[in-house]
């Protein structure tokens, strides 16, 4: 049995997020764990560390972004 490269991406339900899941059925040699913000807060250390701990990625490609661009000049 051969062993796939693990591939994490987060932010997965965004427009890039979303993108990378609709071509990952064209790389069958690679296994993806496809999270969001449902899954994992990539804001809160520990959480991610403990999620990353549990679920081990090769590759780590992250695509969560705070798309309220506004809003981010006050909430820091």
């Amino acid at each position: 049995m051969e062993n796939k490269t693990k591939i994490m991406v987060t932010g997965a339900n965004g427009q890039l997020g979303s993108e990378l899941q609709w071509f990952s059925k064209y790389f069958p040699q690679y296994d993806f764990n496809f999270t969001d913000v449902g899954d994992i807060d990539i804001t809160n250390a520990c959480q991610l560390e403990e999620f990353i701990k549990n679920n081990p990625a090769d590759i780590i490609i992250n695509c969560a972004a705070y798309t309220a661009v506004d809003k981010a000049e006050t909430d820091h």
